[in-house]
């Protein structure tokens, strides 16, 4: 059947549904206490095979593309062939609605809207056990003065940075797309051939029927007869509250140092551009809370030995996960505009932050060459988490929280899918207490564990299959 749901005054969705949706469910944390299970309310969500949707979604824009305002580039300029724009011209233009293909792909646990036509990007990411979308989605395609073409479209979601750095070069455009579902996956590639080195930039994004988290495989393809140097980056621009970022919102980064690549020049209690601070203090200020902030600032956390980052907003108790392979995937980047008016980029109050990824380079100023007939893939896994009280470490399997108390200590677990098994408490490594499974990805647990009179040594947790198999395991 079709569906009309507004999504705001300036966003509006029409959906051809194929199957099902689950509502979203309200939560209540399940709480463990000496090694007893608390029936989860309400009950759990049963995992079932991912379907997918196509459909359209319309935003508000502005007519970055209006022939009188679109400036051609000449060889010699670093953007050529694409095109330069005339603001003025453009914010004399009035306001149009441009409707784009949007494909979503489902499983129980989440959503994953992509429009190919917008630069191929990944426009919608919503928790269905919260209700909560985790990307930005600005109500208005406004062209912003950043990016190496002079603009760039702040529009949201997950862009594919290509082949520069910053925001690349093609992210505005059309991208091909094609789609795939089975029995227990879905799945959507989008590419394009990009203009300056004719080489195929892409990404498949995938969900199966049993993982709260999502599979991103980026992609470049060098067909041409020379060898390329380029960039490839992931932005995920990032908000965790109705589309704003809350002051209490957290970067969670495994570093001790992160190397400045941009700030406010009035944030003199900042290093320079490629120097290096500490993390996550330096000046007596906390950068892992955005409430510090008070200047816009970027920063790298290059090649990340643990595998994973992650934001969470303590405010809406909704956080995301990003886990991958650290031996393949140097770049890690944050960005937060802080003291940047949003009508840079919008016409409403709206709030972001980015996390950007990358397989291929370690910051924006170092380029790696792909060979002609060669080709450069990775992988990454993102899921949401939720009334976690953020996370001490993660991977595919889950994520983890161990905070000492005066009296003993507070765990948090979110696995990414049914797992059977026990969580054990270990005090100097030798088994405390345990908690068996099965836990459950929409069921995040806590547990407050008392320790023992007496009892001083060091504490760890661990997750362990049926088999008896580590899953997780972290030690303060």
């Amino acid at each position: 059947m079709l569906l009309l749901a507004a999504q705001s005054s300036a966003d509006s969705v029409a959906v051809a549904q194929v199957g099902g949706m689950p509502e979203p469910m309200a939560y209540l944390p399940l709480v463990l206490r000496d090694g007893m299970p608390v029936t989860p309310t309400p009950p759990p969500i049963e995992p079932g095979a991912p379907w997918l949707e196509q459909g359209t979604i319309t935003i508000s824009s502005y007519q970055y593309d209006h022939p009188e305002c679109v400036i051609a580039t000449a060889p010699g300029d670093f953007v050529y062939p694409y095109p330069r724009l005339n603001h003025d011209c453009v914010f004399q233009k009035p306001l149009i609605d441009r409707t784009f293909i949007a494909i979503t792909l489902h499983n129980s646990y989440v959503a994953v809207t992509v429009l190919p036509e917008l630069g191929g990007r990944l426009y919608r990411w919503q928790d269905k056990v919260t209700g909560r979308q985790l990307l930005y989605a600005n109500p208005v395609l406004k062209p912003t003065a950043w990016g190496w073409r002079g603009w760039w479209l702040a529009s949201g979601g997950i862009e594919w940075a290509f082949p520069t750095d910053e925001h690349g070069l093609n992210e505005y455009r059309p991208w091909d797309f094609t789609t795939e579902v089975l029995s227990d996956t879905v799945s959507i590639t989008v590419s394009d051939v990009e203009d300056q080195t004719g080489m195929t930039v892409g990404v498949t994004i995938s969900l199966n029927g049993d993982h709260n988290y999502m599979t991103l495989e980026p992609f470049v393809v060098n067909d041409t007869a020379v060898s390329h140097s380029y960039q490839y980056w992931l932005n995920a621009m990032i908000a965790l509250g109705d589309n704003t970022t809350n002051d209490t919102t957290e970067f969670i980064i495994p570093a001790t140092q992160v190397q400045v690549h941009s700030r406010d020049a009035n944030a003199d209690y900042l290093p320079n551009a490629g120097e290096w601070m500490n993390w996550p203090e330096h000046n007596g200020r906390f950068f892992h809370i955005y409430g510090d902030w008070t200047h816009y600032f970027g920063f790298f956390a290059p090649n990340l030995s643990a595998g994973f980052t992650g934001v969470y907003d303590h405010t809406t108790q909704q956080g995301i996960v990003r886990v991958f392979d650290e031996t393949q995937m140097p770049g890690n980047k944050f960005f937060g505009p802080a003291n940047l008016e949003p009508h840079l980029y919008t016409n409403d109050d709206s709030v972001y932050v980015e996390m950007w990824s990358s397989g291929v380079t370690p910051d924006f100023w170092t380029y790696v060459s792909l060979d002609a007939g060669q080709s450069k893939q990775w992988l990454e896994r993102w899921y949401p988490v939720h009334n976690l009280g953020s996370f001490d470490m993660a991977n595919e399997f889950g994520a983890l929280r161990l905070d000492e108390t005066s009296t003993g200590a507070e765990i948090g677990l979110q696995v990414t899918a049914v797992t059977s098994g026990t969580l054990t408490l270990l005090v100097d490594g030798t088994h405390a207490v345990s908690w068996p499974g099965p836990f459950l990805p929409d069921q995040p647990v806590e547990i407050v564990w008392e320790r023992p009179f007496g009892l001083t040594s060091d504490i760890s947790i661990q997750l362990r299959d049926e088999l008896d198999q580590a899953l997780l395991s972290y030690t303060p």
